[in-house]
């Protein structure tokens, strides 16, 4: 038999396990929750640059403008847009331009 005068601290000690017990299942909580955060906004980043309709270079370009602290200047007009482009963009694009071409002048005759 439990003496007495110990019930209180008995009573204090095993508020203090269901507490540790709660703070514990929070705590995984949180760490699950804030998996689910990190890969939703993987997702969002990957579909914001996706609707940009930006190549790797493109992008990767954009985000060293931003990180030098150029934006700024380039929204303003002070500093040109260089970009670069890939050369079986400009074959498909005169490829493109070829086909087009041939349309107009086989719908002529």
């Amino acid at each position: 038999m439990a003496d007495v005068r110990y019930e209180k601290l008995d009573r204090i000690r095993e508020d203090i396990k269901r507490d540790k017990a709660k703070v514990a299942k929070l705590q995984e909580q949180i760490k699950v929750k804030e998996a689910k955060l990190k890969e939703a906004e993987a997702s969002q980043i990957v579909a914001d640059v996706g609707a940009m309709n930006m190549t790797p270079e493109q992008l990767g370009e954009f985000l060293a403008l931003i990180q030098s602290g150029n934006l700024n200047e380039l929204l303003s007009g002070k500093t040109k847009v260089v970009t670069t482009v890939n050369s079986s963009e400009v074959n498909e694009e005169e490829n493109e331009d070829l086909y087009e071409d041939e349309e107009d002048e086989n719908n002529e005759d």
